[in-house]
């Protein structure tokens, strides 16, 4: 017997099946109950429900639809194979024979096209699984297809007829199934497998092959040939059709408001037409209106959620009617006590209201939140659980289901914040156990992202941060013996050895481009092995720069690194050759065994490779597939099937649950969180092939993604038991605009907005909260945080922002008190106080005296950890690597008149641009230091003779009191001491020459001068009276002792600015060199002086007095040379 119930609670449905199971159990002990579902998670509930029902959950089994349909069919019908041999996969496999075959008749000409261009057969594997997987879905949904192509005698209709928009399809088919008879296979599939398994029911009897009852729990559709199947089994057993409806009332005529809409605007057009007609009396006018417009006309909505949301349980509904079969109905009556349950309410009485309700102020049963990114959507979620569990004592995380349109975007999310609680605290009280589900393998192993990327590795460049990347998945690091700070040592190595890509230049000119040693990996492992058996020093071997790190015990690690690029090497060259699947199992066994040492976690990633790779065995097999496969089209299968297998094994395992929104994951939980409901990623949909007929000729019950996540709302909206929890990404994280959020939440609050009222107050501002950008903001962590236009009386926590992430509440008080300098007030001199200061770290600290005190005394490093590679050879040189380039070059010029060796060097070390890009770059840099290097020749020649001049040093020796500054002034020639740089002069180079020349007017028992040379117009430092510099020296020494204990707010580059400018454009020149502008950065990039003094203002008077105390004696002995 065939029996439907219905019911609007999942729960009252699994209460029917536990006493059904209680009254009749199955009298064979060894017989298993049969209970189909449509999702894995729905059997692991009705396993527990099992099991508390009866104590324990065993002798049941789940499947799903398809296959025990046809282990039914296995049972009954003679000579059915267990596997069918039009299943999807063996069908892709005997398409890819087919095609090449017909693709030359004229019918195939679009298709010909396609694959004009697929020179390693991935084009025509994909094409040929797109094929597949539409002829599986004409088997399930258009069966008289199916039979009308394969005998066209049996309907009278022309075979093509349906497909006369892509005519090769129908002789596409018939090739297949006379492929199929060919090898000798059986010709059942389940659309002629269907007519013959009713017949066969109906007139014969086989109570004894079949199980004794049937139950199918909730599942929301089948397909309508499932559906009389299963009436049809009910003619031999008793089969319980166990139903979530939504509604009491029969609605499966309810239309979507949206489809009414139109459907009477072209009735009113239609009744102009009619209005039009002379011969048409007024009385048949209005009848004809009547007819049309009639409020009793049932095309009419009842409820518009239900009319919106629920085509496919509609669908089903109206195929469950066409059964006429005994229905039985246990609906529970709902009630209006808060917003949820009244919108339940309205689904179930099928109620259209007619006029607003009041909710209370206090209702939280719904909530919206807007939010900037993901990121913030899973951090407010974490507060809101907490609020939650914090109200409630009574909710556990096992009553909380979190879903999501995609689980692997917000699983590092989910990660980062339900999985750091705790890191730092064990015991921490915010920790809320969570598990996420429905990850997929590839995603969620990263041995199984290494090897797919290990079998594409020969089309891959190959760059540096890629193999790294590949370094840090565990099972690599464990087969190589590497160390989380063997990866940082082997960063910089790369990085400074000038590895950028392709492995050799073998590999290199597979992308078409020259041959060149530079920049690939084995250019950087032949610096790293003659670094350890050679100094850096002794220059270039075999046009090759020793990189010297590597010695001792580094040795090492580089010979590691060497053997994971040698096997790499290895791999690129041979995946390109084609196997049959029985050598592509041993050698990716073979890749495996090379790259991967696994753990137990990684066992079970590539069990699943190897499970992959026996079941594409059986699929060439069944497809009598000889054909050697090439690497992409290995790639591609493999890449699929590890995406699409998920794991759900952590479903209700008592914890918070993160998972997909999928059909039957709507399982009754007290809070139902949706995450992620955004407008265009949610309803999820996908374009249909432009072959696929089912979408161009549509049918009551076909299948639709946007159709199914539209009635996944809905039955998340009606799972919800307490509180329904929406967020979605409402504003950019750019620029703050406002993004509208999913369609489905734009009809829920449209709905609620004309049907519930508030206090005469917006409904959308009580349900909708707008969270802050970032979690450290005050508004967080402040009682006064509103976010809607309530009256205090109504301002309940619920509608205020807050956070319960007490790490950041340091953080969100900055904004509350009053801003203070980095130190309060100097701090107290030192206790060994020095006594001897050299020359050289006087002139590091005029450099920059903030970055001096918090090296020195705050023992503070604010270094810039840039760790990202680059990925392509360099094209050019700038910044702080074309100054040190210029000024080897200009060195070079000096001291050889050619700059040969740098041009050799460069290209050991990587670091010069290939081909006529650095000739060019060279020649470039070259000329602009001809002018400079003349410059520094003629001060550094004989007076008499015009040859160079002997090079002399003056030893600093002077007494300031307490210390005493020590050093050696070089680079002195005819009593000038000569400085230049290639570059324009900054405010530090004149301040350090001045310093230095005040020392070699001190020290030197003659009037010296100094001379600054540049790209610029040359600079001099006149003589300066021996007692005069010692004492400027004296104040410069007493201000660095002074800097030990603050940071003084000297800024060489703002200071020079301010004291050259006009006075009245003085402030706006230093405060631009401080700050920056569009055009150029300011001297407050650098790190330490940001730290120090974040803005001008508070320092400007300070400033100004250090710049006039510092440069303002320099302006009368410094002259720019004419």
């Amino acid at each position: 017997m065939f029996t439907i119930y219905h019911s609007n609670q999942l729960d009252v449905l699994k209460d029917l099946l536990v006493e059904l199971i209680r009254r009749d159990p199955l009298s064979n002990p060894l017989e298993d109950e049969q209970i189909l579902v449509q999702s894995p998670g729905m059997a692991q509930w009705l396993r527990l429900a099992l099991a508390d029902g009866f104590g324990i959950a065993a002798a049941t089994e789940f499947p799903l639809p398809a296959s025990f349909l046809w282990k039914m069919f296995v049972q009954v019908l003679p000579d059915v194979p267990k596997r069918s041999t039009f299943n999807k996969e063996a069908m892709t496999w005997k398409i890819m024979t087919l095609l090449p075959e017909m693709i030359d008749q004229d019918s195939f000409a679009d298709l010909r096209q396609y694959l004009s261009h697929d020179h390693d057969g991935v084009r025509l594997f994909q094409l040929s699984e797109k094929i597949a997987d539409t002829f599986d879905q004409y088997l399930v949904y258009r069966p008289d297809w199916i039979a009308e192509w394969t005998e066209p005698s049996s309907t009278g209709n022309h075979p093509d007829s349906i497909a006369a928009e892509q005519p090769w399809q129908p002789e596409l088919w018939r090739a297949l199934v006379q492929k199929t008879e060919e090898l000798g296979q059986n010709h059942w599939h389940r659309a002629n497998m269907h007519h013959r398994f009713l017949e066969e029911l109906y007139d014969g009897d086989h109570k004894n092959k079949l199980p004794k009852r049937l139950f199918v729990f909730g599942i929301s559709a089948l397909p309508p040939h499932f559906v009389e199947t299963l009436k049809a089994l009910g003619e031999q057993t008793d089969v319980h059709m166990l139903v979530c409806n939504p509604c009491r009332y029969y609605w499966g005529d309810e239309k979507d408001p949206k489809y009414l809409a139109r459907m009477t605007a072209k009735q009113f057009a239609a009744n102009q037409l009619v209005q039009s007609l002379p011969a048409v009396s007024n009385s048949q006018q209005n009848a004809f209106i009547h007819e049309r417009l009639s409020l009793d006309n049932p095309n009419r909505s009842g409820n518009p959620l239900l009319g919106s949301m629920g085509k496919l349980g509609r669908d089903y509904l109206h195929q469950l009617h066409d059964l006429d079969a005994p229905e039985i109905s246990a609906f529970v009556d709902g009630d209006h006590h808060c917003l949820l349950h009244s919108l339940q309410n309205d689904i179930l009485e099928l109620a259209e209201p007619s006029g607003k309700r009041s909710i209370s102020p206090t209702d939280q049963s719904l909530m919206l939140h807007s939010c900037h990114s993901p990121l913030r959507e899973v951090e407010v979620l974490h507060d809101q659980l907490l609020s939650l569990f914090e109200q409630n004592p009574n909710l556990t995380p096992r009553d909380v289901v979190v879903m999501l349109p995609d689980v692997d975007q917000y699983s590092p999310w989910i990660q980062a914040v339900f999985g750091g609680i705790g890191n730092q605290e064990p015991d921490d009280s915010r920790r809320i156990p969570f598990s996420i589900s429905d990850r997929s393998a590839r995603n969620e192993h990263p041995i199984l992202s290494g090897l797919l990327h290990l079998l594409d590795l020969d089309n891959s460049r190959c760059t540096a941060p890629e193999l790294l990347e590949l370094l840090e998945i565990p099972a690599l690091q464990r087969r190589f013996e590497l160390s989380a700070d063997d990866l940082d040592t082997l960063r910089r190595w790369v990085d400074e050895t000038g590895i950028r890509w392709g492995l050799n230049p073998d590999h290199q000119a597979h992308f078409d481009l020259p041959r060149r040693s530079e920049n690939s990996w084995l250019f950087g492992l032949r610096r790293l092995l003659l670094g350890y058996a050679m100094p850096e020093a002794c220059g270039l071997y075999d046009n090759i720069l020793p990189f010297e790190a590597v010695q001792g015990m580094s040795a090492r690690l580089a010979g590691q690194l060497a053997e994971f690029v040698d096997h790499a090497d290895h791999l690129a060259k041979t995946l390109r050759q084609e196997r049959s699947i029985e050598e592509w199992t041993a050698y990716i066994h073979d890749i495996n065994d090379r790259f991967f040492l696994a753990d137990e976690n990684d066992e079970y990633a590539l069990k699943l490779v190897h499970e992959a790779l026996e079941k594409l065995h059986e699929q060439l097999d069944d497809a009598a597939y000889s054909q050697p496969l090439t690497r992409p089209v290995l790639l591609s299968y493999l890449g699929d099937r590890l995406s699409s297998q998920r794991s759900s094994q952590r479903f209700l395992a008592g914890q918070v649950n993160f998972c997909t929104l999928m059909p039957m994951r709507s399982i009754p939980f007290k809070v139902v969180c949706l995450l992620g409901l955004n407008d265009g990623a949610y309803p999820r949909s996908i374009a249909p092939t432009g072959f696929d007929l089912i979408a161009k000729h549509t049918r009551r019950g076909d299948r639709s993604r946007r159709e199914d996540d539209r009635y996944l709302f809905l039955e998340a909206l009606l799972s919800a038991r307490e509180k329904l929890y929406i967020s979605y990404v409402g504003r950019s994280i750019k620029d703050n605009t406002e993004r509208v959020p999913s369609v489905l939440v734009t009809e829920l609050m449209d709905y609620i907005d004309q049907n519930y009222w508030i206090d005469d107050l917006g409904i959308k501002e009580h349900l909708l909260t707008e969270q802050t950008l970032q979690p450290f903001s005050p508004d967080n962590f402040t009682s006064d945080n509103h976010n809607s236009r309530f009256s205090s009386q109504f301002s309940y926590r619920f509608n205020y922002r807050f956070s319960y992430a007490r790490e950041w509440l340091p953080v969100a008080r900055r904004d509350d008190i009053e801003s203070h300098a980095f130190i309060g007030s100097p701090l107290p001199e030192q206790h060994d106080k020095q006594d001897v200061l050299e020359l050289s770290e006087l002139l590091r600290f005029y450099r920059n005296p903030c970055k001096s005190f918090c090296n020195r005394r705050l023992k503070v490093f604010f270094e810039d950890d840039d760790d990202t590679l680059e990925d392509t050879e360099p094209f050019m040189i700038d910044g702080l690597d074309a100054y040190q380039l210029k000024l080897q070059m200009l060195d070079d010029l000096l001291e050889k008149d050619h700059t040969d060796d740098v041009r050799k060097t460069l290209k050991a070390i990587g670091r010069l641009p290939h081909g006529a890009f650095g000739d060019l770059l060279l020649e470039e840099h070259e000329k602009s230091l001809t002018g400079l290097s003349e410059q520094v020749k003629s001060r550094t020649a004989n007076i008499n003779d015009n040859k160079n001049a002997n090079e002399e040093s003056v030893e600093i020796n002077l007494n300031f009191g307490n210390i005493q500054l020590t050093g050696w002034l070089k680079s002195i020639y005819n009593n000038s001491l000569i400085r230049y740089r290639p570059a324009k002069v900054k405010g530090k180079d004149r301040m350090l020459s001045w310093i230095e020349h005040l020392c070699l007017c001190a020290c030197s028992d003659q009037p010296a001068i100094t001379h600054l040379l540049s790209l610029e117009k040359p600079l001099m430092f006149h003589v300066v009276e021996q007692e005069d510099a010692v004492e400027l020296l004296h104040e410069l020494v007493r201000y660095y002792q002074q800097g030990q204990n603050e940071p003084l707010a000297f800024f060489p580059e703002t200071a020079w600015s301010w004291l050259s400018a006009d006075e009245d454009k003085a402030e706006a020149a230093a405060r631009s060199a401080y700050e920056g502008g569009y055009t150029h950065q300011g001297e407050r990039r650098d790190t330490y002086m940001n730290r120090c003094y974040p803005t001008l203002e508070a320092a400007y008077d300070d400033m100004t007095q250090l710049a006039q105390t510092f440069m303002q004696p320099m302006l009368a002995y410094l002259e720019e040379v004419k």
